[in-house]
This record gives structure tokens, C-alpha cells and sequence, in this order.
């Protein structure tokens, strides 16, 4: 168990709750909305996913739609082309296997195995996966996205080291279940809000208390506040 886990929990906790983030209870719908929200923006994801589910209400008809269809309705989102292909070739994947272009048989799969067929899935990463375990099927699991390893390396929970499954699976471990979900939640709230990648806020962050990259930041901070100001009046 990582350093003083349970209270940055509860600190999480208490500043932003464990809202919704828009993530959808059916498993193939968060798998697509999993897919649009990499490195996207907010509220372009979620316009790319309410526009692909009005011109494609039935799942099934993803398998049939034209790349370049798919394409032009999330173009806004960006890397528009390469979802496209990934989410079409998804939807066959599906069909084949299953009959029709459906996640709910996951349910019926233990952790570990609903985990490989879905990274099994084309362009379907580990993080993916597992925010489709966490949300759709209440799994406790632990997704590490960008926010929650930048947010883990500055806790030294992490190395700092490029993401590799074996740190993914580190800090799941490290985690009890039943504080991943929340955790993770928070995370994303606080690298969009406070643990920016570059001029973080660290003054007003909720984590503060536990961290000790945060402590650094900010005694560095009032150190050249102190310096400029003997500066000045000399």
C-alpha cells in the first residue's frame, strides 16, 4: 500500500466527491466514449459521442457505416480518421464473436479474463479497458491515464519512468479496491484542475498535505517571493 493512501482518498474525496464524468453504464457505449475522450477535450468528446449515437442509434450499424461516415461525423474531436477505422473494425470484432456488435457478455467474464478480450480488441489499450471494467461493470479496477500517473509520480508513488504495464499493475496493487474507483475519479479532476502538466497549482491543491513534490514546488515558490522581495528593498 502506497503512502498515506487512505488520506489522499479522503482528501479526493471531500473536495471533489465521486461525481459522474459522463461514462456510460452500457459497456460497448464506454468503450467508444473511452475512445473519443483520449486526449480530447472535454466537451468535444462528449459532443463526438452524442453526434455518433444520432447517426448511428443501433450499435450494429457501426459494423456496416463507411470509415470515411464515421470520420466526418467526429471530425471536430480530432484524430478523426484513426478512431474512425479503430471504432468500425471494434464493431465487427464484436459482431463476429458475439453475434452483434455487444460488451454485456463481459459481465459473465472474471476480471482478469474480461481484461484480455477487451486489450484484444483493436487499438483497445490496458487504460481503456479498464475504465470499461470500472465504469460499466463496477469492476475494482484502477485505470492509470495521464492525469493519474502524473498525479502518482508527484505522491512518489511512481518512478516517473514512461508507462508500461508493469507500473499500471503496480499501482493498481497498491491501491485497495475499494478506493480505486474514487481515487481514480479524483484524479482526473485534479490533473484538470490543480496537477496541471506544467505550472501546477500547488498553493490551493488538496493534496498538498501529502505531497511532497507540492511542498517543494511551493517552498521554492516563497523562497524567490522572499528573494524578491529583499531585492527590492535594498
Amino acid at each position: 500500500m502506497f503512502r498515506r493512501v487512505h488520506l489522499v482518498a479522503e482528501a479526493l474525496r471531500t473536495h471533489f466527491g465521486v461525481p459522474a464524468l459522463g461514462n456510460k453504464r452500457n459497456p460497448f457505449n464506454e468503450l467508444i466514449y473511452i475512445i473519443l475522450s483520449s486526449k480530447t477535450p472535454g466537451n468535444r468528446y462528449q459532443e463526438a459521442y452524442a453526434a455518433l449515437r444520432k447517426r448511428y442509434p443501433r450499435a450494429d450499424d457501426l459494423a456496416e457505416a463507411l470509415p470515411r461516415s464515421i470520420q466526418s461525423t467526429i471530425r471536430f474531436a480530432g484524430l478523426a480518421k484513426k478512431r474512425a477505422f479503430q471504432i468500425r473494425a471494434i464493431a465487427q470484432r464484436l459482431r463476429a464473436e458475439f453475434g452483434r456488435v455487444t460488451l454485456p457478455p463481459l459481465a459473465r467474464m472474471d476480471d482478469a479474463t474480461a481484461e484480455r478480450f477487451l486489450v484484444s480488441l483493436p487499438g483497445v489499450g490496458l487504460k481503456m479497458a479498464r475504465c470499461v471494467l470500472m465504469y460499466s461493470l463496477d469492476r475494482p479496477v484502477f485505470p492509470v491515464d495521464n492525469h493519474c500517473y502524473r498525479i502518482c509520480t508527484r505522491l512518489g508513488w511512481a518512478d516517473g519512468r514512461p508507462w508500461s504495464k508493469a507500473t499500471a499493475n503496480r499501482l493498481q496493487g497498491g491501491i485497495p479496491p475499494e478506493l480505486r474507483k474514487p481515487i481514480h475519479v479524483g484524479m482526473v479532476l485534479l490533473g484538470r484542475e490543480y496537477c496541471l502538466p506544467r505550472s501546477p497549482r500547488c498553493l490551493g491543491c488538496p493534496l498538498l498535505k501529502h505531497c511532497p513534490t507540492g511542498k517543494r514546488v511551493v517552498a521554492t515558490s516563497e523562497r524567490v517571493a522572499h528573494l524578491e522581495m529583499v531585492t527590492v528593498s535594498f
